[in-house]
């Protein structure tokens, strides 16, 4: 099976967008556009806090995911066997 990577920590990330900017190296592209990790802020209830929702295309596995997951400062990503039907 292939493997692929996951957001199992979501509540660590900073937004830093360091996976963002890796992921863009290996494709050699400028800019976020056709970017395979998507980051996304929100405000938290209590507006003192932001969070941060991930968006992981499926294609991300034809990358060099070991270096990805390793780029992260706070362990966001874990590599999991990926399905079919995932």
């Amino acid at each position: 099976m292939p493997k692929t990577i996951k957001p199992t920590q979501k509540d660590k990330c900073i937004g830093c967008e360091l996976c963002v900017f890796e992921s863009q190296r290996q494709l050699k592209k400028i800019g976020l556009e056709e970017s395979l990790i998507r980051i996304f802020r929100k405000k938290s209830a209590d507006k003192q806090t932001v969070e941060y929702d991930l968006e992981i295309d499926p294609r991300i596995n034809i990358l060099d995911i070991e270096k990805i997951v390793s780029i992260c400062p706070k362990e966001v990503f874990e590599i999991v066997e990926s399905s079919n039907n995932d």
